[in-house]
């Protein structure tokens, strides 16, 4: 994260409960709304979760679909670190130590906002005036209880295409670490913003060659947007959907692909009422309305493999509401479709005593309505018990990158900030889950959390009196 990903994150709105249950209607099923009760902490966790909906299936075991998930409270409790930078003392500043056996935090103290966080690496970006051109970038990683500077080869790309008439300019960062490509652009906001600036850039799952260039125009209910491929060893731009009339059905406002990229799963027209979903194939050159294709009345889809779907269906009630969640499991080259979940509660997180079903790709927790949860494969429909864990209102789980974990953290709602009061990780693979509580969590208002990779899980706070930033750091 950097400081773009501030001012995008202040840029938004938070809408209130109804609005919020629309917008949950235009997103797969795989993707969530976490809810927040702050403007500014709400804005900085879901920049935050950007990247969690962008997760590849897990493979599980068979022994997980007929085992219990143990959950561990551990005794040992976070001393949550506070205060603000001493004069002379230099920016940023590392502290580490273990919570227990189990958890490995390190507190990185900084000096502002424009510090970020990714592959294991601290960033300190300077754009230009206009966010366009980065003047200057450093970069640490943490050795030996230390930070030390990282060279990592940084590299500059100009892109300029034109597009279905309109032009497309501005400059893409990138470099290659440890086998991790990471890319990046500038990116003015408001009333800087000009045509030539609305295009994002994504990397590919598994590729270091290329990344997507995603051309957009309008903004919210008029918003729609284009992927363009570039080659990054050669700088050359590829339609990566070229002879397929994609604008047939309407405005295009979404993309999720497979992990080959042979087909792609595309959302049009954002208004709840007019949603649709077609599935394209590059090798065949079709596009498929994805009820027609699988006789399954189902709004949304995500992929679980190259050649499986996950299909979900919600039923709203008089008010627009969702109340309940059915899922099918579609493979795409037998055209068969097998329901796996059937009309459970769907999970409300306003009412007064939240329970039922919260998806994340191939999973999902139910929640009884005495706090029981499980977990539920939607691949077979089998239920995993999580023995020993009450959930309680307020508490929230988040997927990691690769979908094989769940973040789970606990909040104060009487608190300024998030006020994370426990933090832990549901493990799906190895069937554990471990948390543990935080002391002095009211010393640090916290802003932000989310993965940072799929063992460590970063939380961004501030001094009460905003003087003094922090990057929290637990690897589990």
């Amino acid at each position: 994260m950097n400081i773009n990903d501030y001012r995008r994150a202040m840029d938004q709105i938070v809408p209130g409960a109804e609005l919020k249950e629309r917008i949950m209607k235009q997103t797969a099923s795989s993707r969530r709304f976490v809810p927040v009760r702050r403007i500014f902490t709400a804005a900085l966790a879901a920049v935050l979760t950007i990247a969690c909906l962008f997760t590849a299936a897990l493979a599980v075991s068979p022994e997980l679909r007929t085992a219990v998930l143990s959950f561990l409270r551990m005794e040992e409790r976070e001393q949550v670190p506070g205060g603000s930078l001493d004069p002379g003392q230099s920016s940023p500043d590392l502290s580490q130590t273990d919570i227990g056996t189990l958890v490995k935090a390190q507190y990185i103290k900084l000096d502002g906002y424009q510090y970020g966080f990714s592959g294991g690496l601290l960033s300190d970006l300077t754009w230009s005036e206009d966010y366009r051109s980065l003047l200057d970038a450093r970069f640490w990683e943490a050795k030996d209880g230390t930070l030390v500077p990282a060279d990592v080869g940084l590299n500059t790309e100009e892109i300029d295409i034109t597009f279905r008439g309109e032009r497309y300019r501005g400059e893409l960062y990138w470099f290659i670490r440890d086998g991790q490509l990471t890319a990046f652009k500038g990116d003015p906001l408001g009333i800087d913003t000009r045509p030539e600036d609305q295009w994002y850039v994504n990397t590919i799952p598994g590729r270091t060659d290329a990344v997507l260039l995603r051309l957009y125009q309008g903004r919210q209910m008029d918003y729609s947007e284009y992927p363009i491929l570039c080659h990054l060893d050669t700088g050359e731009t590829e339609d990566i959907l070229a002879g397929i009339d994609v604008e047939s059905p309407g405005r295009a406002y979404a993309y999720e692909w497979s992990e080959d990229m042979r087909r792609v799963l595309i959302l049009y027209n954002p208004a709840p009422e007019n949603q649709q979903t077609w599935l394209c194939d590059l090798e065949d050159k079709s596009l498929t309305l994805l009820r027609d294709l699988t006789g399954v009345d189902a709004e949304f889809a995500n992929f679980l493999d190259n050649n499986t779907l996950i299909l979900t269906a919600c039923t709203a009630n008089e008010e627009d509401i969702w109340t309940d969640i059915t899922c099918w499991i579609y493979d795409i080259p037998s055209g068969q479709a097998a329901k796996t979940l059937d009309q459970l509660p769907y999970y409300r997180w306003w009412d007064e005593v939240p329970c039922g079903v919260i998806p994340y790709n191939k999973n999902c927790l139910y929640v009884s309505e005495t706090g029981q949860v499980a977990v539920i494969d939607l691949t077979t429909g089998a239920r995993i018990t999580v023995e020993g864990f009450t959930y309680q209102k307020g508490d929230e789980f988040m997927p990691s990158p690769s979908g094989n974990k769940l973040l789970y953290y606990s909040m104060d709602p009487d608190i300024e900030g998030l006020g994370i009061t426990q933090l832990g990780v549901v493990d799906l693979e190895n069937r554990t889950f471990i948390a543990f509580e935080r002391d002095g969590y009211e010393n640090l208002r916290d802003q932000g959390i989310g993965w940072s990779d799929d063992s460590t899980v970063s939380v961004n706070a501030s001094t009460p009196d905003g003087k003094t930033q922090y990057l929290l750091l637990y690897q589990f």
